[in-house]
């Protein structure tokens, strides 16, 4: 892969991984995979530093804060820390702050501290009294959580202290022992579950009531002082003494070493305990204990210059694979899962874990029987890694993912150069739940007043069992306001709304059925190709491949879709509810745009794509899904991506959504 491509491809999914471990409190990958990937981009920029992107994730520290609290301005900024996967670099460090201590005269040892696995907090105290309580958030502006963090009793409200202020960080966790209790206690009330402490953690703390958080069995660990005013010190073991002195607890059982050998002996003695402790832990960390040479070492605008974190590969365990299950995803997605004998690793009991796919499976020679070795990738999600020693001669036969969904029935298909399989009906119960929101959005049939949460009611309550039993809705008011949440104004509000969405362009139905490859740009393209959407239906893999910005995997999977008698059952219940299956889009195609191609690549100011696409073609512009020599303008928003790099190499005009709109109120 070229580097530029790749740069972009590792920028995105870093950023969208800090989204999720940031932001949404919900990882998907391990700090140990995730370090890999922001490593071999930082890599790439150094020696490409013409393709790194002003938003790159290796120059920001975490994600955004929420908004779910006011945001706060730290007063010292919240960095993180530089990593270590391997004995050569933690030497590498050590003989670096060693050189450093030499060069400036100031001798120091090393602290040598376990690295929590929890959410990293701010606390500022003024004459003893904590003031304000932040979470670090992208390390310059944070939330202001200061009511949940009075509510935990291992934080103390005021300390007897000289100092005038003082501003210490720690690391807010969640015992494992309080985590089971969390969701044993969730189990019996019928509430959500977490999927381990440290999401429980993050959750509990950004609680807008303060009186759930401090049931939760939240404690901190306190690290750092990071400014202290009328108080000095001159190594880092004398302020966690002093820590401890005001009733924190500091850093439990850190090690001072004085060589890397020492150091190296430290992280090691730390490993081996960490099955034995009752809280999460994910490394260490090596800190320069003298003050003074950390302020001449400095720091970089991510890290500091003296410390490193060194990264713990994922805990693995060894069990029994009893059997392999399939799962139908609301996506349709099959997704093989080994049933094991339970174990316990990070933090909770596992008894199922994924196996990806039947490829990882075959790869891997994963059979029922076997004895295997699982982890849990994000430290949330369990996951086989390896078989151990399997006997071969008494082994069961080899997995074979079924060919007919084991929930509805319908034909499974895996399309070439794809690792998943899916399955093909419509109406699959497995997918009910997606299928109906993807119904009801915004670039589908645009059905307001019916969002996820009331699909789960109409769900549950047996009241709709396909996307067509909406419009039998009119049919069930009484029903309907009997419900939580279903009064008389948005039971009425909803059936206004299906009733509305009956005026829908073919182009909405089509995107409404949610066939795969089909989305705003391909729907539109079909409806103006054709003269309803039946025709489609009968339409050759051929002829449909043709179409603009078609192809044959596209065309394929038009043709799929509506081979499925399913499909035409479903078309025609629409028909007859009274939606047109031939109603034509509105576009104007003699607009001063006409002959004018665009594509659109990240977030706008102020408009959605669908609504700058409509403006475009309302002109008479066409909308293209990728960028090629034919393409007239692409029009860049926020987090533009490999669209816009291609279009710098081509020469295709880059415009912004403010040009855009000079562009249509020019005409």
């Amino acid at each position: 892969m070229e580097p530029w491509k790749r740069i972009e491809e590792l920028s995105e999914i870093l950023i969208t991984h800090n989204r999720l471990y940031y932001e949404q409190d919900a990882p998907v990958i391990s700090d140990f995979e995730y370090d890999a990937l922001m490593n071999e981009l930082i890599a790439l920029e150094k020696e490409y530093p013409i393709y790194a992107r002003p938003d790159s994730p290796t120059q920001k520290v975490g994600g955004a804060a929420s908004g779910k609290f006011s945001k706060v301005k730290h007063r010292v900024v919240m960095q993180s820390l530089s990593n270590a996967f391997d004995k050569t670099e933690v030497e590498a460090f050590v003989n670096r702050v060693l050189q450093s201590a030499v060069s400036s005269g100031i001798p120091t040892r090393f602290v040598v501290e376990q690295k929590i696995d929890g959410l990293s907090v701010s606390l500022e105290y003024s004459n003893g009294i904590l003031t304000r309580g932040l979470t670090r958030g992208d390390g310059e502006v944070g939330e202001d959580i200061t009511h949940n963090i009075e509510a935990i009793p291992s934080i103390p409200k005021s300390i007897n202290t000289r100092a005038d202020y003082l501003n210490i960080r720690g690391e807010i966790y969640m015992p494992y022992s309080a985590f089971e209790q969390l969701n044993e206690t969730a189990m019996k009330t019928g509430d959500k579950t977490f999927s381990n402490p440290r999401n429980a953690a993050a959750g509990s703390l950004r609680q807008l009531n303060s009186e759930i958080t401090a049931k939760r069995g939240l404690r901190l660990f306190a690290f750092n002082i990071q400014a202290a005013v009328g108080i000095e010190f001159d190594t880092h073991e004398e302020g966690l003494n002093y820590l401890n002195q005001m009733g924190f607890t500091a850093s439990p059982g850190y090690q001072m070493a004085d060589t890397a050998d020492q150091v190296w002996a430290a992280i090691e003695e730390i490993a081996r305990d960490r099955d034995t402790l009752d809280y999460g832990i994910d490394g260490a960390v090596v800190k320069v204990d003298s003050l003074p040479l950390r302020l001449e070492m400095g720091q970089t605008s991510k890290a500091p210059r003296w410390a490193l974190a060194f990264k713990y590969p994922p805990q693995e365990k060894t069990t029994l694979l009893d059997r392999i299950d399939v799962s139908v995803g609301r996506t349709g997605k099959l997704t093989p899962v080994a049933i094991l004998k339970p174990v316990f690793i990070d933090g909770s009991t596992v008894s199922r874990a994924t196996l990806n796919n039947e490829d990882y499976i075959r790869e891997k020679d994963i059979r029922p029987g076997d004895e295997v070795i699982i982890r849990k990738a994000g430290d949330v999600i369990p996951e086989v890694v390896a078989v151990v020693s399997p006997d071969r001669e008494n082994r069961a036969p080899a997995f074979v993912m079924p060919n007919i969904c084991p929930v509805c029935g319908a034909p499974v298909h895996r399309e070439q150069g794809e690792s998943a399989s899916r399955c093909t009906g419509p109406d699959c119960p497995a997918q009910l739940f997606k299928n109906i929101v993807h119904f009801v959005s915004k670039d589908a049939l645009n059905i307001d007043g019916i969002g996820p949460s009331i699909i789960e009611i109409l769900l549950e309550n047996e009241l709709i069992k396909s996307v067509a039993d909406l419009f039998s809705l009119k049919d069930k008011k009484e029903e309907l306001m009997l419900l939580d949440r279903m009064g008389e104004a948005s039971v009425r509000n909803m059936l206004d709304a299906i009733e509305s969405s009956k005026n829908a362009t073919m182009n909405r139905i089509l995107v409404a059925l949610g066939i795969r490859h089909i989305g705003v740009v391909a729907a539109l393209t079909l409806a103006n190709a054709f003269n309803n959407i039946y025709e489609i239906s009968d339409a050759s893999i051929e002829t449909l491949a043709k179409l603009p910005d078609f192809g044959y995997v596209t065309a394929s999977s038009i043709a799929e879709y509506f081979s499925l008698p399913q499909t035409r059952n479903l078309l025609q219940s629409l028909e007859a509810h009274g939606l047109r299956l031939d109603k034509k889009p509105q576009i104007s195609g003699s607009g001063a745009l006409t002959g004018k191609s665009f594509v659109l690549t990240g977030t706008l100011p102020t408009m959605s794509r669908e609504e700058a696409s409509s403006r475009i073609r309302a002109q008479g512009g066409q909308i293209l899904s990728s960028v090629s020599k034919k393409t007239d303008y692409v029009v860049a928003g926020e987090a533009a991506g490999s669209k816009r790099v291609k279009a710098e190499s081509l020469g295709i005009p880059i415009i912004t959504e403010e040009e855009l709109l000079r562009l249509l109120e020019n005409y």
